[in-house]
């Protein structure tokens, strides 16, 4: 028997149905094989013998069958490769006659040795032929760093991103970033108000970004003209629906309250109760229709 053909791996697309595969090459025995799924995300699973696939064709000249018991999904890919343990079991009996069949077989496995480290070696990487550069050695992995050539050019390191003048994303906070891959991230890395995104979009009039960096804003359940407790916290948030009227405050006690309207497009006008408290002002207090207001009130 010979190996004529140098073909030593193949692969399939998965497709949800197809569960027997072609092994378009010979292989002597089935612990030869390598078979190898590739899921849609990247990540290689090797596949056990009777527990996932069975086997049909060993010896033959050209090749066999390969049957899953699950069939490969769309997205997936199944892998078979030739791969056989590198040993040689041909004893050699002095005197004895020349054993044709059991020779050529040796000589067939060594073949097959060679392409699967053929094939192995194609997918590494390699210098040109015509590079002068020898002894490259990989550095152990080093958290934080890059892989780059030397400053002489004949071997590889690990060098910083930043002594490089290099940045990586997510951008860190060291860096001046802030560490993080959403705009929901940022604001809860910085304790950011508010959580739903959709007030991040700025996609309608009357919405913007808000931050608050002390403590968390409480919410007015929005009405008319809803009541407020001011025991509630110091920083209350109010999103308009329509147009509504601030609410007459009365606190317990002298403090602080910060107030965040988001007005939508709507107009917020106070109560009549305020006229008296604001009668010292030079001009009355137009309705709120910007995008947004933060209005303090004291007492």
């Amino acid at each position: 028997m010979t190996v004529s053909s140098t073909i030593s791996r193949t692969a399939y697309s998965g497709n949800g149905s197809t569960r027997n595969f072609a092994i378009p090459f010979m292989f002597i025995k089935d612990s030869d094989l390598e078979i190898v799924l590739r899921a849609a995300s990247g990540t290689e699973a090797q596949l056990s013998i009777s527990t996932d696939y069975t086997l049909s064709g060993a010896g033959e000249q050209h090749g066999g069958v390969c049957s899953l018991n699950s069939a490969p999904k769309a997205g997936e890919v199944l892998v078979i490769r030739r791969n056989p343990a590198m040993i040689q079991e041909v004893d050699y009996l002095e005197n004895d006659a020349f054993p044709a069949q059991s020779h050529e077989s040796a000589l067939d496995l060594l073949t097959m040795i060679c392409q699967a480290l053929s094939e192995r070696l194609d997918r590494t990487v390699s210098l040109r032929l015509s590079s002068a550069v020898t002894g490259v050695e990989i550095p152990d992995p080093d958290p934080g760093t890059a892989l780059v050539w030397n400053d002489s050019g004949d071997n590889l390191t690990n060098k910083s991103l930043v002594a490089q003048g290099l940045v990586g994303l997510p951008l860190e906070i060291s860096q001046g970033g802030t560490g993080c891959t959403s705009a929901a991230d940022v604001l809860a890395a910085f304790g950011g108000e508010p959580a739903d995104a959709s007030l991040l979009k700025n996609a309608k009039q009357g919405q913007s970004l808000e931050a608050a960096f002390l403590e968390p804003y409480f919410e007015i359940t929005d009405a008319a003209e809803p009541p407020i407790n001011l025991a509630a916290r110091n920083r209350f948030k109010w999103i308009l629906s329509a147009d509504r009227t601030f609410p007459d405050l009365n606190p317990a006690a002298e403090g602080e309250w910060h107030f965040n309207v988001y007005s939508g497009g709507h107009a917020l006008t106070l109560a009549a109760e305020w006229g008296a408290r604001l009668s010292g002002r030079s001009r009355p207090e137009p309705p709120c229709t910007a995008c947004a207001s933060s209005t303090t009130a004291r007492a």
